[in-house]
C-alpha cells in the first residue's frame, strides 16, 4: 500500500491528470507486487467501464448540450427574469433560479456554470455589479446541477457503489436539499442587498409576461418530468432516459426552435466524447485501485480504524463530510467520489448509513470543490467570462461555501427533510 500510495501523491503533485495519477499507482502496485500478474490490468480496467448503465452518462450530458444548443437555455433565463427579475438585485436572483431550472435539464455543474455565466455575468457587470460577486453567484450557484435531478453524479455514484442502489431514489432525494440551496443563496443575496448597492430593473413585475415567458419555456421545464416520470414509472431505465432524453432534445432543437444544424449535432457529440472519455478514463483506472483495495480489506481497516474512536453513525458522517471537503481544495468533484467511494461506502454500511441517503451526502459534498481553490473548476470557468481573478472572487466565495455547508449538516443530521419525497413515491 505504500507503493500506490507514494505513486499517487507524488504525481498528483507534479500535476498528472488524477485518471493517470490512479492507473500509474495501480501499475507501480502490480510491478512492485510478486503475486499479482501483470495481464490482470487491462482486464481490470475494461472491466471498469463495461456497463450498460454507464451509457446513461454520455447520453445525460449530450442531451444537456443539445438544449443548450436549441434554444432552451434563454427561454429558462427568460421565465426566471419574469419572476424575481423586478427585485432589487434582479440579475444575482436570476442567475440563481436560472441555475435551478438549467439543473433540471444538464445534470452537469461546470455546463450550467460555462452556460449561464457566458449569458448572465457580462449583463450584471454591465448592470453595475461588481465582477468578482457576478463571478460567485454564478459558480456557487452551479453546485445545484449534480443535486437537482437528474445528476450525472448521481449515476456515478449508483454505479461505483456496486449494486443495490435506485437511482430514481436518489434522484428524488436530490430535489429537496438543491432546492435549499438554491432558496438559501437567493436569502443571501437578498441580505446583502442591503449592504451592497445592488441594481434594481426599471420593469417591474408583471403576471402576463411571466404566463407567456412560462409557455415558452415548457421545452425545457419538460425535461426532468421526462426523466424522472419515465423513471419513477417504470416506463424505461435511467440509460432508455438519457437516450429519451436526447430524442426530445433533438426534436426541440430541429422541428421546435429550429436552432439545431447537422454541423450543430457533430459538435454535441465530439463534445460528449471528450467529456465522457474523462469520466470513463477514470472509471477504468479507479477499477484498478479499488480493486487492489478490496483484495487486501481496506475498507474493512479503515472501518475497523472508525470503530475505535466512535460507534455514532452521526459522527462518522461528520468526518466522512470534512475529509471530502478537504479533499476538494485538491481533487476534482467526480475523481474524488470514484476513488473514495469503494473505500467509504463499505463503512458507511458498517455504521447503518442508509446507501441512498450516504450517496446524497457524497454528491453534494464533493461539489463544493468547484468553488474551494485553488482547484475550484468553477471558478476558473466563470472568472474568464467575468474578467476577474480567482483571488478577487475566492474572497466573496464564504457566505455561499458555508450555507452548502450547513444544508449539507441538515441532511446529515435529519434525513427525514429529504426522505419523505421518495417515500411518496413509494420508495
Amino acid at each position: 500500500m505504500v507503493t500506490l500510495s507514494v505513486v499517487f501523491v507524488v504525481t498528483i503533485l507534479l500535476g498528472v491528470p488524477v485518471a493517470f495519477c490512479l492507473g500509474l499507482a495501480g501499475v507501480a502496485f502490480i510491478l512492485v507486487s510478486e503475486r499479482m500478474p501483470f495481464n490482470i490490468l487491462p482486464t481490470l480496467m475494461f472491466g471498469g467501464i463495461d456497463s450498460f448503465p454507464l451509457m446513461a452518462i454520455p447520453f445525460f450530458i449530450m442531451a444537456g448540450d443539445l438544449m443548450t444548443r436549441c434554444g432552451v437555455l434563454p427561454r429558462l433565463v427568460d421565465l426566471a427574469d419574469s419572476i424575481v427579475g423586478h427585485l432589487k438585485g434582479g440579475l444575482a436572483y436570476v442567475n440563481i433560479l436560472a441555475s435551478m431550472f438549467f439543473a433540471g435539464v444538464t445534470g452537469v455543474a461546470v455546463a450550467d456554470t460555462a452556460a449561464i455565466g457566458s449569458m448572465l455575468v457580462p449583463s450584471m457587470i454591465k448592470q453595475g455589479y461588481t465582477r468578482g460577486f457576478s463571478a460567485v453567484v454564478t459558480a456557487a450557484s452551479s453546485i445545484m446541477g449534480p443535486i437537482i435531478p437528474p445528476s450525472v453524479a448521481m449515476l456515478i455514484y449508483a454505479y461505483v457503489y456496486g449494486g443495490g442502489i435506485s437511482v430514481a431514489k436518489l434522484f428524488l432525494l436530490g430535489a429537496v436539499p438543491g432546492c435549499i440551496i438554491g432558496f438559501g443563496m437567493m436569502g443571501l443575496v437578498y441580505v446583502m442587498s442591503f449592504k451592497g448597492r445592488f441594481p434594481i430593473s426599471s420593469s417591474g413585475f408583471s403576471f402576463r409576461s411571466m404566463a407567456k415567458r412560462t409557455v415558452a419555456a415548457i421545452p425545457g421545464l419538460m425535461v426532468p418530468i421526462i426523466i424522472l416520470g419515465g423513471i419513477i414509472g417504470g416506463i424505461f431505465t435511467p440509460t432508455e432516459a438519457g437516450a429519451v432524453a436526447v430524442t426530445y432534445a433533438l426534436i426541440i432543437g430541429v422541428f421546435l426552435t429550429r436552432r439545431l444544424r447537422l454541423r450543430d449535432i457533430a459538435e454535441c457529440f465530439l463534445v460528449s466524447c471528450k467529456t465522457s472519455a474523462v469520466v470513463f478514463m477514470l472509471l477504468a483506472t479507479a477499477k484498478v485501485v479499488s480493486w487492489i483495495l478490496t483484495t487486501h480489506q481496506v475498507p474493512q481497516m479503515v472501518a475497523q480504524s472508525f470503530l475505535k474512536y466512535t460507534s455514532s453513525p452521526q459522527v462518522f458522517l461528520v468526518l466522512a463530510i470534512v475529509f471530502l471537503m478537504l479533499l476538494g481544495f485538491v481533487l476534482e468533484a467526480v475523481a474524488t467520489m470514484i476513488m473514495l467511494i469503494p473505500v467509504f461506502g463499505p463503512v458507511a454500511q458498517t455504521f447503518g448509513v442508509e446507501p441512498h441517503h450516504f450517496g446524497l451526502l457524497v454528491v453534494m459534498t464533493v461539489q463544493v470543490a468547484l468553488i474551494t481553490p485553488p482547484v475550484a473548476l468553477g471558478l476558473f470557468i466563470v472568472c474568464p467570462i467575468a474578467k476577474c481573478s480567482i483571488e478577487e472572487a475566492a474572497r466573496g466565495i464564504w457566505p455561499f461555501l458555508l450555507l452548502v455547508f450547513g444544508v449539507i449538516l441538515l441532511v446529515a443530521f435529519w434525513p427525514g427533510v429529504t426522505a419523505w419525497l421518495p417515500r411518496l413515491f413509494g420508495y
